[in-house]
């Protein structure tokens, strides 16, 4: 099985979980990244967060991998405002996942991840994704190497299983 890890990061905290769910899997790995990149304050907070309500997305850089060739697509981003980043919102909108076994995975500081996986997974539906389980990482008050930990623990569920 050929798996993919596809993710948004502005902090680094999601880039950090991707990458050791891409080396727990030994996945490819794929940062979706912003043509007008964002900067971290506060006024991320309020267009960011805004957008992300309102189920916008975002103009993302094109990306030359084929998506066919994989079975298994992790997608990850932070929750802004109790939904998925724009960026990812742009990605899964530019996606058909037909065939696919879609992990959506999101980082927060501690706000609530379950509306941010629902509408994740209602939207990868709609692109017709299989949604094959989510998880969500608290990322405030957590070291790095605890993080990487449960983002292994996290991967590892997802080893054995099959489409």
């Amino acid at each position: 099985m050929k798996s993919l890890v596809a993710y948004y990061s502005l902090t680094g905290k999601t880039k950090l979980v991707a990458q050791a769910i891409a080396e727990t899997l030994d996945a490819t790995l794929l940062e979706i990244t912003e043509t007008r990149p964002r900067r971290p304050g506060f006024a991320i907070y309020l267009t960011g967060g805004f957008a992300a309500l309102t189920n916008r997305g975002s103009e993302i850089s094109p990306s030359d991998i084929d998506l066919k060739q994989y079975d298994t697509i992790f997608l990850g981003c932070p929750v802004w405002s109790f939904r998925p980043a724009p960026a990812i919102n742009s990605f899964i909108y530019q996606t058909d996942f037909e065939g696919r076994r879609v992990v959506p995975f999101v980082t927060m500081g501690g706000s609530d991840a379950r509306k941010a996986l629902d509408n994740m997974t209602a939207k990868i539906e709609r692109r017709n994704g299989k949604v094959a389980g989510s998880f969500a990482l608290t990322s405030d008050k957590s070291s790095d190497e605890d993080l990487i930990a449960r983002a292994r623990e996290a991967a590892s569920e997802y080893s054995v299983q099959t489409p």
